[in-house]
């Protein structure tokens, strides 16, 4: 954990020191009153925050940086896998800076996929917190759910640089062409591949058919790495620029 993800009214209010939060600061990393530690309001600013007082709760002063980190043009949307490949794709597309994520259920998925704990219960939402605050970022993606992939395709912008990871259909290598917008949109499909359906779908809706060489990824080993070849392409990388509040 870079950076501690609060609320506004936990900026205000401290946090309890069952709070998981407040358990890693003062537990596992020790700090105490006068030390420092990395902020940040979702979406909004980072900020270094100082310890003021460990009772009754955990309470800190915060020096905020003027400037909000940029979002970044890239939407990615994946085939619902399975529960635990799911935590990973939101952890690490959080962490590289997706700025949206839509999951579609799928021709060849389990449909037990859509009822896991995970989706019902809202579990998700601690998996790209988690991502976001391991990038010491404060912005976390947009997290949509749809049923089908033609519903996942309407949500995303039609004048995008469009690729779809296909390692059966297609004839060209990410990386090979050059990006045609500077927003990105990446599909990644379900564990089973894209269905005759799907991977026409795509390509009626202006997709690029793309591999990544001639191995068959895991979901999540193909969205971060797909994520990293068009981000790279799109030419957006900055350098790091560490909290200077």
């Amino acid at each position: 954990m870079n950076l501690v993800l609060l609320t506004e009214k936990e900026l205000s209010d401290g946090l309890p020191l069952a709070d998981v939060r407040a358990v890693h600061l003062l537990g596992t990393v020790g700090l105490k009153v006068g030390d420092s530690f990395h902020i940040g309001i979702k979406n909004a600013r980072r900020g270094l925050a100082t310890i003021q007082a460990t009772q009754p709760v955990l309470t800190f002063t915060v020096k905020f940086e003027d400037l909000v980190q940029k979002r970044i043009p890239l939407t990615v949307i994946v085939g619902l896998p399975r529960p635990q490949t799911a935590k990973k794709v939101l952890h690490d597309l959080a962490s590289v800076g997706a700025d949206k994520i839509i999951f579609f259920d799928t021709e060849k998925g389990d449909a037990g996929y859509a009822t896991s704990s995970l989706w019902k219960d809202g579990e998700w939402i601690e998996h790209v917190i988690k991502g976001a605050e391991q990038a010491c970022s404060t912005q976390v993606p947009e997290v949509i759910r749809c049923a089908t992939l033609t519903a996942a395709l309407a949500d995303i912008k039609t004048s995008s640089w469009k690729v779809a990871l296909d390692p059966y259909e297609a004839t060209h290598a990410l990386g090979e062409n050059a990006p045609t917008a500077p927003h990105a949109v990446l599909a990644i499909g379900p564990e089973r591949g894209w269905s005759a359906t799907e991977r026409a779908l795509l390509i009626k809706n202006n997709f690029a058919l793309c591999h990544l060489g001639d191995r068959i990824l895991r979901v999540e080993s193909a969205a971060l790495a797909g994520s990293m070849i068009m981000l790279s392409q799109l030419k957006i990388w900055e350098k790091h620029r560490p909290l200077a509040p």
